[in-house]
């Protein structure tokens, strides 16, 4: 689990850096070259970010449930395979192969889902056992689930418009975009490091196998 965590630090502080280059040159160039740009893909990198983070824990922990002795939550057991994969773990000669083959398939069934949205995020960790996760974040960083959910949300929200809508405001006219700022985009990831480090303290609090 501290993998996941480690990876997510590092994919946060690539984001970071493009905040870091905005800081940089801001002030110092003409208004022909839009440094704003830089902020809204730094907060894209940083939703990324969650989403691997996510993405390695819930692999990680089945895959950890895939060797396990010990009770296993009925929603891992419940996890479809592909036949194919059910005829290659057959065929394993090496417990090394079979944890391998388990992996590329947990990797290929979640591969084309996203955990960013706080709903998709709880069904993801519904894999390892976790309920209640946003009671859990909120509880760690001093807020109820709504507001941890609501905050979660809004980020989501604006990384979506971004990378769906060239975050165009339609009430402006062609080519006007929302307002961006380096203190809107730096709370913003603040609060996905704080919240990534709560799900990964409830997880390893919690996880039984």
């Amino acid at each position: 689990m501290n993998r996941a965590i480690t990876q997510f630090e590092i994919n946060l502080q690539s984001a970071r850096q493009l905040g870091v280059i905005y800081s940089a040159f801001v002030g110092q160039l003409t208004a022909a070259v839009d440094l704003d740009e830089l902020l809204r893909a730094e907060l894209v990198l940083a939703v990324s970010a969650l989403d691997c983070f996510v993405h390695d824990l819930v692999r990680i922990g089945m895959g950890r449930a895939f060797d396990a002795t010990a009770t296993v939550p009925k929603s891992f057991i419940a996890f479809g395979v592909s036949m194919g994969f059910a005829r290659e773990i057959l065929a394993a000669t090496s417990t090394a192969d079979r944890d391998a083959l388990a992996d590329q398939e947990i990797r290929r069934l979640l591969g084309f889902k996203t955990f960013q949205a706080p709903d998709k995020i709880s069904q993801a960790l519904s894999l390892l056992g976790i309920t209640e996760i946003w009671n859990k974040v909120g509880t760690a960083i001093g807020v109820d689930s709504v507001t941890a959910r609501k905050q979660l949300e809004v980020i989501v929200d604006r990384r979506n418009r971004i990378a769906h809508e060239g975050d165009i405001d339609p009430t402006k006219g062609i080519g006007v975009k929302y307002t961006i700022n380096f203190p809107m985009v730096k709370q913003a990831v603040d609060y996905l490091d704080t919240i990534a480090h709560a799900i990964q303290l409830a997880v390893v609090a919690e996880i039984a196998f």
